[in-house]
């Protein structure tokens, strides 16, 4: 299974902004659907079926002491990465407790047979990938409001459409476990 640790992006808040970047950007590249719209805490690569209920397990014995309490972040800037070619919304800040979480996660995570950890975190949500140059500025900057309570272990699939995350598990910010 191809796994990573997410925050989503709720459907009318995925539309929202699915509609600004319609409306305020030029087509930069290829666009992220709006259905896959999340903040990604630790990308996990491929895990073993067979590892999935032990990993499930440490996140849950380690969620009450990772997991911080509920939090908004304010999408308010957009961001460019000429290397992969990706174009981004974000936060200008975020709780540290959230960075602490996804560096806990990608730990657990390379527990579990993944070996790569990102070096530096930055909460985004890729609007293009593929873009070729840096992209104009938006006339109207971004500014949305994303409540989180929980986190998700999602799973990515490829088909014939293309990429599509499917939450496995889920924890509540603050609390524990709960299957997804």
């Amino acid at each position: 299974m191809r796994l990573f640790f997410a925050l989503d992006i709720p459907g009318p808040l995925a539309l929202d902004i699915a509609t600004w970047r319609e409306q305020q950007l030029p087509l930069l590249g290829r666009p992220v659907p709006a259905a896959n719209f999340h903040i990604t805490l630790a990308f996990l690569g491929e895990i073993p079926d067979s590892r999935l209920d032990a990993l499930c397990q440490d996140v849950d014995a380690a969620a009450e002491k990772l997991a911080p309490a509920a939090f908004e972040l304010q999408l308010d800037q957009v961001g460019y990465w000429p290397r992969p070619g990706i174009y981004w919304l974000g936060p200008a800040s975020w709780p540290d407790s959230l960075e602490h979480l996804a560096r806990k996660l990608g730990g657990i995570g390379a527990i579990h047979g993944h070996e790569k950890r990102r070096e530096h975190f930055q909460a985004h949500v890729t609007l293009f990938r593929g873009c070729e140059a840096a992209p104009p500025a938006p006339a109207l900057a971004p500014d949305f409001r994303l409540s989180c309570s929980e986190f998700l272990l999602m799973e990515s699939r490829q088909g014939k459409r293309g990429v599509s995350y499917h939450p496995v598990a889920g924890w509540e910010l603050g609390t524990g476990f709960n299957p997804a």
